[in-house]
């Protein structure tokens, strides 16, 4: 009998490697039906390895694949390979939610596995559960599973989310509130968390305040989404204390004369006044940086306030169109992850639920459907 049991045993154990050697070769068919058959000849006390083995061999459409991993739960020293071996086969079918479920289990039964809690933040971000999250990054923060400054980057954008959610529900002053909280984590050079609470401040007829906002996020670097805040915020402010729209936009780029935007911003606010020669005069230094479609659609836009001549905005839509097909530009958001770019910023990128990967890019363009292709510049900016 002790005989018969060792040459049981032997055989289970060869019956483990091969699983083993046809899990590393990607045969899982082979892998599941050795780590059967080992299961069947070792002993209860050396099961777990060949249940996690089925468990992984297992398809992912497979309706049974539970009962594997329900097993390892029965055994006490199996049952976090149990619990993280669902949770992984949940996360590739794409079943966030109970992935998110059964990685809490997890945390609750073994607290101190710091190791679960990016992946317990991970999932409540998926999930959007926002202020969950809030508390498993404090804690993955603390466990030093996620460092302090991309802890500080992530709080911030999800301070950005909570506030749309509050402005959503017109439940302004807890926007205002995230709002300011997200500046404070982003140092205020956040664009998205700039962008907000100077608009929400102009709303409540607070200009100052968003005037304030603008300067010292410009401050820090030339944007054309604080351009046009600040064109914006002409009408309310400069405008009734009879400023031209061309000396109110030299008041706001001082700071950085000599940028694209800057010289963009000049050209459209010396449309809008008339002064065709200081449009012009912005419009050339422009194109010098960037040969770009916006810089060539103002000039259309110049040619035609100005009374140009058909041939000469005919000849501007032209390069308009081949600066786009070039592939020309002056910013996007980029994905850090996936390379596509974005016009808008978004918290979160459909369909891969990337949350945060999002990051300004002034050497880029919008191409949300393909890869990330660099700026074509007539000159070195």
């Amino acid at each position: 009998m002790r005989a018969r049991r060792e040459k049981q045993h032997i055989k289970g154990y060869k019956a483990l490697l091969q699983s083993l050697t046809a899990a590393a070769i990607g045969d899982q068919k082979t892998a599941f039906s050795m780590a059967k058959l080992a299961q069947k000849l070792l002993p209860d006390a050396e099961s777990g390895l060949p249940l996690l083995l089925q468990a992984q061999s297992q398809p992912v459409t497979d309706g049974n694949y539970e009962q594997v991993y329900l097993t390892l739960l029965q055994n006490a020293d199996t049952a976090l390979l149990g619990l993280q071996g669902m949770t992984q086969k949940a996360i590739l079918a794409g079943d966030f939610e109970k992935a998110l479920l059964l990685v809490r289990q997890s945390v609750e039964k073994y607290p101190k596995n710091t190791s679960l809690l990016k992946t317990l933040y991970d999932l409540e971000v998926k999930n959007q559960q926002w202020n969950a999250a809030l508390l498993t990054l404090k804690r993955a923060q603390k466990a030093k599973i996620i460092s302090k400054e991309a802890a500080a980057k992530d709080r911030c954008t999800i301070y950005v989310v909570l506030g749309d959610l509050a402005l959503a529900d017109k439940r302004e002053d807890e926007a205002l509130s995230f709002y300011k909280m997200a500046m404070a984590e982003g140092r205020g050079d956040f664009i998205p968390a700039v962008t907000r609470l100077a608009c929400l401040y102009q709303q409540q007829g607070l200009i100052k305040k968003s005037i304030s906002v603008i300067e010292k996020a410009w401050s820090r670097a030339a944007h054309p989404a604080l351009a046009k805040l600040w064109a914006n915020l002409w009408a309310d402010y400069a405008q009734p204390k009879n400023m031209a729209h061309f000396l109110w936009t030299k008041k706001l780029v001082g700071e950085h004369p000599q940028s694209f935007i800057s010289f963009l911003a000049l050209a459209d606010a010396a449309i809008e006044d008339g002064l065709w020669g200081e449009a012009r005069a912005a419009l050339v230094s422009a194109e010098k940086i960037s040969a770009c479609p916006e810089v060539y659609n103002t000039w259309v836009k110049l040619e035609g306030k100005s009374q140009g001549s058909a041939e000469a905005i005919r000849q501007w839509m032209d390069r308009s169109r081949q600066a786009e097909i070039n592939g020309a530009g002056c910013g996007a958001w980029v994905c850090s992850k996936t390379g596509r770019s974005f016009a808008e910023w978004v918290a979160v990128i459909e369909p891969e639920k990337l949350f945060n990967s999002l990051e300004w890019d002034a050497n880029a363009y919008p191409n949300p459907s393909g890869k990330f292709t660099k700026m074509i510049s007539s000159a070195t900016a």
